[in-house]
C-alpha cells in the first residue's frame, strides 16, 4: 500500500504536484487535525468548495476519508506530513525511501540538494525578486571589482566598464536559464514520449513553459543559485583590497593554479544549488537534474577553453 501512490506517477510529478502551496497546506491541515471533515477544511484554509476537492481529487493516494466521512492522511500522507512539518519542503526521498540514517542524513541530504531553499523563492512574493535582486545587485559589485565577467559557470577578466559588466551578467543569467532549460527538456525525455494526441508544445510544458509566472520565478531562483560561484569574484575582490596574498601575482609560476583552485571550489559550491533548482523548477528527479546540470558545466568549460586559447576571443 505504501508504494502504490508512488508507483502510479513518477517521482517528478509528485514533487510538482506538491509543490503548490494549497496542497501542502491541505495535507498541513489534516495531519495537524487528525481527521476532519470537508466543511471544517474548507473553513480553516478560507478558499472555495471548488478549490478544496479539485485539490483533494489531485492529493488521492495521500489523503482519504474514514467511515464518517472525514479525511485522514494515507501512510503516504504522514510520511509527507512529518517532512513538510519538519523542512518546510517535501523531497523525492521523502516520497520514495523510508528515512534512513536519522539526523545526519537529513542533514546531509539538504546540503547536498537544497531544494528547500526554493520553496520560498517560488511561493513568497517579496522573497522572489527581493532576495534576487539583492543577489544581483552583490554579484555585479563583486565582478566589476574583480574585472571579470560570467561565462556561464566560469569567468573570464575585462577591463573594468561598470555597464558591460551588469549587462554581461544578466545575459549570461539568461544564457544559464535558456541552457539548463533546453538540455531539461531533452533529457526528461518528453520529446519522446506522452499521451495519445498530446502536441509536443504540451509535452514541453510539464518541463518549462507552464505559465510565464514559473518562468520568471526560475530565472529569479537561478540567480540565487549562482550566488556561491561568486566566491571566486569574491576571493579576488579581497585579495585586491586587502592585499592578503590569497593569489600569486600574475605570470609567475602559481599563479593560474592557485587562481583556478579557487574557481573549482566556487564551481563546486554551486553545482548543488543549481541541481536543487533544476529539479525543483523543471519537475525532474534528482539523478536527472545532476546530469543537466554537468552538461551544463561541459559545456561553460568548452566555451571557456577555446576563449582562452583565442579561437573565438
Amino acid at each position: 500500500m505504501l508504494i502504490t501512490a508512488i508507483r502510479e506517477r513518477t517521482e517528478d510529478e509528485l514533487l510538482w504536484l506538491l509543490r503548490y502551496r494549497t496542497r501542502r497546506r491541505i495535507l498541513l491541515a489534516i495531519g495537524d487535525a487528525g481527521k476532519i471533515s470537508a466543511t471544517a477544511l474548507r473553513d480553516s484554509l478560507k478558499i472555495s468548495t471548488g478549490s478544496l476537492y479539485y485539490n483533494l481529487r489531485q492529493l488521492r493516494g495521500f489523503v482519504t476519508q474514514d467511515k464518517d466521512r472525514n479525511y485522514v492522511l494515507t501512510e503516504e500522507g504522514k510520511r509527507v506530513y512529518k517532512a513538510l512539518k519538519e523542512k518546510g519542503t517535501v523531497s523525492a526521498a521523502d516520497l520514495a525511501e523510508p528515512e534512513s540514517g536519522g539526523r545526519m542524513a537529513r542533514i546531509l541530504t539538504n546540503l547536498f540538494f537544497p531544494v528547500w531553499l526554493y520553496t520560498p523563492l517560488y511561493e513568497q512574493k517579496v522573497v522572489t525578486f527581493i532576495v534576487p535582486a539583492l543577489g544581483f545587485v552583490l554579484s555585479t559589485v563583486l565582478l566589476i571589482y574583480s574585472r571579470q565577467i560570467s561565462i556561464l559557470m566560469h569567468f573570464y577578466p575585462v577591463r573594468p566598464n561598470v555597464f558591460l559588466t551588469a549587462g554581461s551578467y544578466l545575459l549570461n543569467t539568461l544564457a544559464l536559464y535558456g541552457l539548463i532549460t533546453v538540455v531539461a527538456i531533452l533529457f526528461s525525455g518528453v520529446l519522446f514520449k506522452g499521451s495519445k494526441g498530446e502536441s509536443v508544445l504540451d509535452r514541453v510544458r510539464k518541463v518549462a513553459g507552464a505559465s510565464l509566472l514559473d518562468e520568471v520565478k526560475f530565472f529569479s531562483s537561478l540567480i540565487v543559485a549562482c550566488l556561491p560561484l561568486m566566491i571566486f569574484p569574491a576571493i579576488l575582490s579581497l585579495n585586491r583590497l586587502l592585499g592578503l596574498g590569497l593569489i600569486p601575482p600574475e605570470r609567475t609560476p602559481l599563479y593560474y593554479q592557485i587562481r583556478d583552485v579557487y574557481l573549482i571550489i566556487a564551481q563546486v559550491a554551486t553545482l548543488p544549488f543549481l541541481t536543487a533548482l533544476t529539479a525543483y523548477g523543471r519537475r525532474l528527479n534528482g539523478a536527472t537534474a545532476a546530469l543537466v546540470t554537468l552538461v551544463v558545466f561541459f559545456v561553460s568549460h568548452t566555451i571557456y577553453q577555446l576563449l582562452t586559447v583565442g579561437v573565438i576571443a
